[in-house]
């Protein structure tokens, strides 16, 4: 038969004919494969991923055999056969399936997808099911659940918190709170107890800097040493957590832990770009801690706080709204240097990596690092972990449909409204970039009649210019694709796909991972699964880490030493049933900061001196691991210099907005720079910063001064204030010369201290000397001088006012400088006892 029909053709008309279709055909084809190929790329692998896979992919228990995560999967099929017959809707099972039109085979069985979901189904198996997802040939490295190390798996902070009983104990007279008696039994069991009370003077002043990093005022110290009440303590605590500067201390706590600085690059001394907006996300913590809003709501708003409320649509923002999208700022903390064009996929990746150790380590502390690449080498923790944990974030950080950092931020109104002004704007800036180009030309041609005249037009349309402000938000961009490990850790080299989920390890059929259909709006709700997943009240680490960097911050040791990491090469919690009763106390309590604040500070063991008296305890326990004497602790570089104002009268109490300008001088010893205009910067066509600049704001808190990633305030970095290569989540404490040369021999001390003497003269009564010596003390030590202290205290003043020149009132001013600058330096101010 094929040679008959060979006879019959005419090879002078037939192999034209036969080229002009074979060339013709290969572009019809790849045209209406890369057409299919799109559709599945815009409607199915979406649809896959949201509501499939995480029943029926590779890194799951597949559900009836079944595979969606690539073409030879659903080819296979399941128990029931392939899934689908390109070309052939009505013939393919998933179809049946998705439809619900067989009551024994209705798929996803909690919701049936909507009926255009279905649609985009059917038109793409009719299209022939065009597929380009292939079964990776590289092996992945991450291991099945199987493999997963059994020892690690029964490590502490793997395992939900216990609900321990409150132990009795012998000192019960001793016990104020169940913090005691945990801490009392493990004392009791080495021979041991707590130490005598602290003095009043002494509580106040630790408790004061503890939840306000403000030292307390004279009349303070002095109503509350005095104070007879029963309560006095309880009223001290409920005073210092209603204090505005109390959300502004623990604020700067979880600041740390974030990685909050408030320029973006900072890899060179001179050159500040500011994070426009970033600070926003500062004063929503500050507010939150200060509203003491429930730290699982806290935790949600920060992870997801867009896919509460459906903000694209609305026609103007709520304050709740702003609160909301300002809350993701948490997840915008990370270095993102991807504006430059050079920059790909893989420098993008990076950002999501650095955006897993900042999460890991601050909420989970866990270090996830090295299972970018391989499994951990000590924690149950896989590869496959990571990847899928990360996935909860790929939406938001779409590196396929990237929006570099200088566009990636939304406008303090709705998008409708802003669609509004920026069809307002458009015009005008057109018109100042054509005047910008003549002022050039003028100032070439040195016409300065001209050039003045272009500026003033400019100016002039400059102010018909509306604005809005930004807010530095994280949302789903985007259509989101499929997930997979790469293989060694290297971008592109994909191995097995993996969903959005949470470590394996964490999890338990009480306390499992579901994508949940709460999100509001077009999102993938991967993050608000994730942050449903975390608050959980059973969950093994949300409530036992935060509660661990409270205690942290209180003693100078947390529960478990290293606070940002809770794994094997962690180390074990010194008091674990204490660690799990608190995380219990946390979530009984609405988990509110403050109520665990109330229970621990209100305890025997918080009140407890500091000195070390007992030689028994000191041979027993020398580093005080059963805290049977309270820890003596040097203040944050912040708490310094805010004490400092606090003492001479300079602080300038005013909250929240811009940060105030740091000089940036080429010896790197850097000022607080609050001249007026020194931080104004352009940074685009529609956009200024102005810092908070002009007189008072060099006195403001620590808090609000410019931080920058690698070169903090100068003073503040001599003071152990950490560098933000990611985030800190436990700050060093050094002691070293330079902290001494910046006490002794800064401008800052020498002018703060000239303002205590002028606000110890006013105090104290008039030519008293022996009054400014106390009043003088009280300020910076919250406590009179011993009688020797008065003694050597004149004796020094006798001294400089003698080098000064003599005695008249400007010398015993400047002697009484002196007498401030050597309180302010001395170790009694510097630690808190």
């Amino acid at each position: 038969m094929g040679s008959n029909h060979a006879r019959n053709l005419d090879p002078g008309n037939a192999l034209p004919k036969l080229a002009l279709i074979l060339a013709w055909l290969p572009a019809a084809l790849r045209a209406d494969g890369e057409d299919s190929i799109a559709f599945f790329e815009s409607k199915i692998r979406p649809l896959l991923i949201e509501h499939c896979l995480e029943c029926h992919s590779t890194d799951t228990k597949q559900k009836g055999g079944l595979l969606l995560d690539s073409r030879a999967g659903w080819e296979t099929g399941g128990d029931n056969g392939p899934a689908v017959v390109p070309g052939d809707p009505a013939q393919s099972l998933l179809i049946k399936a998705v439809t619900w039109a067989d009551k024994d085979l209705q798929m996803p069985p909690k919701r049936k997808l909507a009926e255009s979901e279905i649609a985009a189904l059917k038109e793409w198996v009719k299209r022939g099911a065009s597929d380009p997802r292939e079964k990776p040939a590289l092996a992945s490295a991450a291991a099945k659940p199987e493999q997963t190390k059994p020892d690690g798996r029964k490590h502490w902070a793997f395992q939900p918190p216990s609900n321990p009983p409150v132990p009795r104990v012998r000192a019960s007279d001793r016990v104020r709170t169940p913090v005691d008696a945990f801490l009392l039994a493990r004392l009791e069991k080495a021979g041991l107890g707590f130490s005598p009370e602290a003095d009043r003077a002494t509580f106040i002043r630790r408790a004061t800097l503890d939840l306000t990093g403000l030292l307390p005022t004279p009349e303070a110290v002095a109503a509350f040493v005095n104070d007879p009440r029963r309560d006095a303590y309880e009223r001290l605590i409920d005073d210092l957590l209603a204090s505005p500067h109390y959300g502004e201390r623990w604020g700067r706590h979880w600041l740390d832990a974030a990685g909050y600085v408030d320029g973006k690059i900072d890899n060179d001394l001179g050159t500040v770009i500011p994070h426009d907006g970033g600070w926003r996300y500062r004063d929503y913590v500050v507010q939150a801690f200060n509203d003491d809003l429930p730290f699982d709501r806290f935790l949600t708003e920060q992870i997801a706080g867009d896919e509460l409320v459906d903000w694209r649509k609305a026609a103007a923002f709520t304050p709740e709204m702003l609160r909301l999208l300002t809350a993701t700022g948490f997840l915008r903390t990370v270095d993102d240097h991807t504006d430059a064009d050079q920059y790909g996929i893989e420098k993008r990746y990076d950002v999501l990596f650095e955006m897993m150790d900042q999460f890991s380590t601050s909420v989970l502390a866990l270090t996830m690092e090295c299972t970018r690449c391989h499994d951990h080498k000590y924690d149950p923790l896989t590869q496959r972990d990571y990847y899928s944990l990360m996935a909860c974030f790929e939406p938001g950080y779409n590196v396929h449909e990237w929006k570099k950092p200088k566009d990636r931020f939304l406008a303090d109104i709705s998008p409708s409204q802003r669609k509004e002004i920026d069809a307002h704007n458009a015009p005008l800036d057109k018109q100042i970039t054509e005047l910008e180009k003549q002022v050039q030309a003028a100032q070439k041609a040195k016409d300065t009649a001209r050039e003045k005249e272009l500026t003033a037009q400019i100016e002039g349309l400059k102010s018909k210019r509306r604005r809005y402000d930004i807010i530095q938000a994280l949302w789903d961009e985007g259509k989101a694709r499929d997930s997979h490990v790469f293989v060694r850790g290297v971008v592109g080299r994909n191995g097995d796909p993996v969903a959005a989920n949470a470590p394996a390890v964490l999890q338990s059929a009480e306390n499992a991972f579901r994508l949940v259909p709460d999100a509001v709006g077009p999102t993938t709700g991967r993050r608000l699964a994730l942050a449903r997943w975390l608050t959980q009240p059973n969950h093994p680490l949300t409530a036992r880490v935060m509660v661990n960097r409270i205690w942290h911050h209180h003693f100078g040791r947390g529960i478990v030493e290293t606070v940002g990491n809770f794994g094997l090469g962690g180390t074990p919690p010194t008091h674990p049933e204490l660690l799990d009763w608190l995380a219990g106390e946390f979530v009984r309590g609405g988990w509110s900061v403050k109520h665990l604040h109330r229970v621990i500070l209100l305890s025997t063991a918080y009140r407890q001196s500091s000195r070390q008296d007992s030689p028994a305890a000191q041979t027993a326990d020398p580093s005080n691991r059963l805290l049977w004497r309270m820890n003596l602790r040097t203040m944050d570089a912040e708490v310094v210099r805010d004490a400092i104002l606090s003492a001479s009268g300079s602080l300038n109490p005013k909250r929240g907005g811009p940060p105030v300008a740091i000089t940036k001088p080429g010896h790197g010893l850097s000022e607080v720079d609050a001249a007026p205009g020194s931080a104004q910067r352009l940074i685009g066509p529609k956009t200024e910063i102005q810092l908070a600049t002009g007189p008072g704001e060099e006195f403001r808190r620590s808090l609000y001064l410019f931080a920058r990633r690698n070169y903090p305030l100068k003073f503040l970095e001599i003071f152990d204030a950490p560098l933000m290569a990611v985030n800190s989540t436990q700050r060093t404490s050094s002691a070293n010369v330079l902290q001494s040369l910046a006490l002794l021999h800064s401008a800052f001390l020498f002018d703060q201290a000239e303002r205590m003497a002028t606000r110890v003269q006013k105090s104290a009564s008039a030519g008293d000397r022996a009054a400014c010596i106390t009043t003088a003390f009280t300020l910076a030590l919250s406590r009179p001088p011993t009688a020797e202290e008065q003694k050597l205290a004149a004796a020094f003043l006798d001294r400089q006012q003698t080098a000064h020149g003599g005695k008249g009132p400007d010398t015993e001013t400047k002697a009484l400088a002196d007498l401030c600058h050597m309180l302010l330096s001395s170790n009694g101010f510097i630690h808190i006892d």
